[in-house]
């Protein structure tokens, strides 16, 4: 091709930078060049003459680091094909900014509200409440709409991520901040996300477990190995060392006890036959105190007890997925137990009252 034919590629090119290959090569048609060069050719002299775009540079993370243990922590799940089979595992983790412990992990089989509770009652159970727990927007932490819907219509608190989910209310009630970054900035977590990868080469490398509960304690084994004897490079010795000397705060005053505070919460309106339901299960409550039409709060922990709550009292404690009140029967029970064995009533022979005099008859 001559290199008049190129030339005015190259200047269409810097002059309308937006435009298409088609439009160039329909200008070039329009002012008669000679020879015209075919759209294939156009279309890689554009991409030739056409200036290199600036690459987006991602803006410089600040490094912080708390002052002090249990100032910051940072909660955060990591998955993969670590068991034998198709079957995901997830390891949940809770690192103390400051000190880089980590103060609870689990290795579980979902990554579900009633999990994440657990490792956070083991943290708290050891190490007390943290002050600031720093996580992603991840439905656990926070109920996250994107805008209203023809087919669904949230309340204005959803839309506006105000609504607390089953942790952040766990966390309220710890004395806790529940703080989560913006949506796709990873690296604000960069410390567990970094633990994240660090787990995987060191614990993961050497293949496939049988199950999870292997993969959870060979998980524990080497989370004592991790606080204990490694010696963390940013730290210049091992994590364990920054928390030597640390009181562990308390629970907030009138604050529920530890393991219903990190258990699902639920409310219920007690029936007229004493009871409540949830799941399709029913409970019985004890016969006394009389809570018919009152609301009850529920601390389930699922597989474990279901704890009812009525004014800052206790009321009962009952098995979870089934299970009455120790000094009461269910209406159920009432009528497949009591009234079978009941005698029926005999009958009485009938008898005619004497006739009543008239005044006739007198």
């Amino acid at each position: 091709m001559a290199e008049p034919a190129r030339a005015a590629v190259r200047g269409l090119v810097l002059a309308q930078p937006q435009a298409s290959a088609q439009a160039i090569w329909e200008t070039l048609a329009a002012r008669g060049v000679v020879p015209l060069p075919s759209l294939r050719t156009v279309s890689r002299w554009q991409h030739a003459e056409r200036p290199a775009r600036a690459r987006a540079q991602p803006r410089p993370a600040r490094r912080f680091e708390a002052a002090r243990p249990l100032q910051l922590v940072q909660m955060d799940t990591t998955s993969g094909q670590w068991v034998s089979g198709a079957q995901m595992a997830y390891v949940i983790a809770l690192l103390d900014d400051y000190s880089r412990a980590i103060l609870a992990a689990q290795a579980v089989a979902a990554d579900s509200t009633a999990h994440n509770l657990a490792v956070l009652e083991a943290a708290v159970a050891r190490y007390g409440p943290m002050q600031v727990l720093y996580s992603d927007n991840g439905s656990v932490f926070r109920v996250t709409r994107h805008g209203p819907s023809r087919f669904q219509a949230y309340r204005p608190e959803v839309l506006a991520g105000e609504v607390p989910t089953q942790l952040a209310r766990a966390l309220q009630e710890l004395g806790a901040v529940p703080l989560t970054h913006a949506p796709g900035n990873a690296r604000a977590k960069g410390k567990l996300e970094r633990w994240n990868r660090f787990m995987q080469e060191r614990l993961l490398g050497a293949g496939p477990f049988p199950s999870i509960a292997a993969l959870d304690a060979a998980l524990q084994d080497w989370l004592h190995y991790y606080n204990e004897r490694h010696q963390h490079r940013a730290l210049g010795g091992v994590p364990a060392a920054r928390l030597v000397g640390y009181e562990p705060r308390a629970l907030p005053a009138g604050a529920r006890p530890l393991g219903d505070i990190c258990a699902l919460r639920e409310t219920r309106k007690v029936t007229k036959d004493h009871a409540v339901s949830l799941a399709g299960v029913r409970y019985q409550l004890p016969r006394e105190p009389n809570l018919v039409a009152f609301t009850v709060e529920l601390r389930i922990r699922p597989g474990q007890t279901v704890r009812v709550w009525h004014d800052d009292r206790l009321i009962v404690e009952l098995p979870h997925g089934g299970g009455d009140a120790p000094d009461g029967l269910s209406v159920a029970q009432v009528l497949e137990q009591i009234l079978p064995r009941l005698d029926p009533k005999q009958a009485q022979p009938a008898t005619r009252l004497p006739r009543r005099p008239t005044a006739a008859g007198a």
